[in-house]
């Protein structure tokens, strides 16, 4: 995969849907040609090019390619259970949603269907944003929620996630119960035999091109919130009609 391609959104585009992809990547190679002519390197484009090649080891804080970072606490002990709490009436009334990524299937629910969604949306936008722009170097104007869902992992259910790549630039994983409700889980990163397990409440984000795995529970569930991020206006929005994007 070059620089200027991008990543295949979990398998799930149809042929035709690849097809227009293409295409307007070979536009935009085009576009990008023009505008190196032209000396205008610096908008979104180009911020996002540069991020996509700032994998080599070259001491830059990038988050491209390493470890994932832990940006500290997005929501206290109250505001978790607040939340627990509209997930729990939620799941009562509708269930877990179950097809939403049919390649990487998993049991969750969007935040968007919560009634605290918008004010949770706005807190983690707020929080891990400028972080983005910090460790990226694309701006936080520039960055959108392609999907934000809560994940319900449950022994008696959906124990664990085989390891992936998400369809995004950046990805958060944010553990909403306490771990003595569950024993197990976490998060494997293949790439460097690194298990994370998290405190409540906090927020970690890493490359999405990282091959990680939610690694199984064997008693209880393990309730955790997940973000897929990329930029506005990126290739993923080609396939809004099929794919869901979660907040804008």
């Amino acid at each position: 995969m070059t620089a200027d391609e991008d990543f295949e959104l979990f398998g799930e585009a149809t042929a035709d849907e690849q097809a227009q992809l293409s295409k307007l990547q070979s536009q935009r190679r085009q576009e990008r040609a023009e505008r190196v002519e032209s000396g205008d390197t610096n908008d979104l484009d180009f911020q996002r090019m540069r991020y996509r090649m700032s994998r080599a080891d070259d001491g830059s804080d990038s988050l491209n390619g390493r470890l994932p970072i832990n940006l500290g606490q997005a929501f206290s002990q109250p505001e978790r259970t607040e939340i627990l709490d509209a997930v729990a009436a939620h799941v009562a009334a509708n269930d877990w949603t179950h097809g939403r990524h049919s390649t990487v299937p998993t049991r969750d629910i969007p935040v968007r269907d919560l009634p605290i969604g918008a004010q949770l949306t706005e807190r983690l936008r707020g929080l891990i944003f400028p972080a983005l722009e910090k460790h990226t170097q694309i701006e936080q104007r520039y960055w959108e929620f392609r999907d934000l869902f809560v994940i319900g992992y449950d022994a008696n259910h959906q124990r664990e996630l085989a390891v992936h790549k998400d369809g995004c630039l950046a990805s958060l994983t944010l553990l909403l119960n306490d771990p003595s409700e569950f024993e197990g889980g976490g998060t494997l990163f293949s790439d460097f035999d690194l298990h994370v397990k998290q405190q409540p409440g906090d927020a970690w984000v890493h490359d999405a091109n990282l091959n990680h795995a939610g690694v199984a529970i064997t008693k209880g569930q393990r309730i955790i919130v997940v973000a897929f991020m990329d930029t506005v206006g990126g290739m993923t929005d080609v396939l809004s009609t099929s794919i869901p994007h979660g907040f804008s």
